[in-house]
C-alpha cells in the first residue's frame, strides 16, 4: 500500500499511478510577507494534490444527485473515482 498525504491509496493502484496522485494539481505557489522593518519571508504551498482534486471534483458530480442520502459512500466512491481516473492516466 502507498501512502501520501494521510491517504492510503488502495491496494490494486501502481506505484506509478500513487506517485501521479500525490503530485500538485496546481502549480506551487511562492507567497512573500512583508514585515514592518522592511524585511521579507517567503513560503511555499503546494495545494491540493492530483488525486484531492480529482476526488472533489468526481464527489461534486456525485452530489449533484438529489436522492443521496449516504454522504460516506459518496466519499468513498469518489476517492475510488480519483483512484480509477489516475489509473488510466499512468497508462502509457
Amino acid at each position: 500500500m502507498v501512502s501520501g498525504r494521510g491517504f492510503n491509496f488502495s491496494n490494486n493502484m501502481t506505484k506509478k499511478a500513487a506517485i501521479l496522485g500525490n503530485q500538485p494539481a496546481q502549480p506551487t505557489l511562492e507567497f512573500i510577507r512583508y514585515s514592518e522593518d522592511c524585511t521579507f519571508d517567503s513560503s511555499t504551498s503546494e495545494g491540493l494534490t492530483k488525486r484531492e482534486y480529482f476526488a472533489g471534483l468526481a464527489m461534486q458530480g456525485l452530489l449533484s444527485d438529489p436522492n443521496v442520502v449516504n454522504i460516506d459512500k459518496i466519499a468513498y466512491n469518489a476517492v475510488r473515482c480519483a483512484d480509477a481516473l489516475l489509473e488510466e492516466l499512468s497508462k502509457e
